[in-house]
């Protein structure tokens, strides 16, 4: 039986179209402020995402705030009420607390709802990468996957989602803790771009520290080919995100296609969200994929 629904987050950053046209999928909204206005992290319909990122480079400091318990309830209550059951996707527990509010809120709708199944999964990932995750289990449940053996295949296979992150403004990346403001300093006048990964446990770790965006982008190319399933005959999705950095997209993406011709459906472009992008900054530039395991 395949009558459930597949559930996640605003935070899986792909588009509204994309969502209505490809996937199987219910969404709640996160949710942000910038410069004292609380806003939907709504794929960019509240505020559209190059005046979000124009403030962040203009000085502003937006805030996030986890989904808390009783708005999860109050989402998933009518779910249940359907007559369905869910499967919800999580935004990972290496970079938010957002995974408890959604326990707390299935611990509360087990007393209304004693026959209803809710599976929660934490996805250990981020952004598109999480997008890249629900794309494939909307498909199996296309396919007919019952939602038991769906909850299975995402717990056995969520880690094979990997993902590589730059940002050539390193004030972003010290500003979220990941290197020292002198380390920024230093390597903003070196042209050093970071290599950010996603490992095991759902956080983003600095993996390296390259010489120009040049070498930055063979270097991914390279990572994605020797760990990608297949290798060069890479026949699955491939998604870039991006945060308002559209020149390194175009720069990048031609060369993905060139190295990779098997793509299914080519490379998707989406947008960084604020929930993620409050934290990163503009410029970033995130690829995710399947492949054999993280941080190889």
């Amino acid at each position: 039986m395949t009558d459930y629904i597949l559930s996640c987050e605003s935070t899986i950053d792909l588009t509204v179209d994309y969502i209505k046209n490809n996937l199987d999928v219910s969404v709640i909204n996160a949710n942000y402020e910038l410069n004292g206005e609380n806003y939907l992290d709504d794929f960019g319909q509240s505020l559209d995402m190059k005046s979000f990122y124009n403030n962040m480079r203009e000085g502003a400091k937006p805030t996030t705030s986890r989904i808390n318990t009783g708005e999860y309830v109050n989402y998933l209550k009518p779910l249940l009420e359907s007559g369905q059951d869910v499967i919800h996707v999580c935004l990972s527990t290496g970079m938010s607390g957002q995974f408890d509010s959604l326990l707390e809120a299935i611990e509360i709708l087990k007393e209304e709802y004693p026959e209803r199944k809710v599976y929660p999964v934490d996805s250990k990932m981020a952004s598109s990468g999480v997008g890249l995750l629900v794309s494939k289990l909307s498909k199996l449940k296309k396919d007919g996957m019952a939602i038991d053996d769906l909850y299975n295949w995402a717990e056995e296979n969520k880690l094979h989602v990997i993902n590589y992150t730059s940002n050539e403004n390193l004030e972003y990346v010290a500003r979220g803790g990941r290197i020292s403001k002198t380390a920024a300093s230093i390597g903003g006048v070196l042209h050093i771009c970071p290599l950010i990964e996603v490992d095991d446990e759902g956080r983003m770790i600095v993996t390296g520290k390259i010489r120009t965006r040049k070498k930055l982008l063979k270097t991914i190319i390279s990572k994605i080919e020797d760990n990608a399933i297949g290798g060069s005959d890479y026949n699955d999705q491939i998604f870039i995100s991006n945060a308002d950095n559209m020149e390194l997209v175009n720069e990048i993406k031609p060369m993905i296609e060139e190295k990779f011709p098997n793509i299914n459906d080519g490379v998707q472009v989406f947008n960084i969200g604020p929930t993620i992008g409050s934290h990163i900054g503009p410029g970033t530039l995130a690829i995710f994929y399947w492949g054999k395991e993280r941080m190889a």
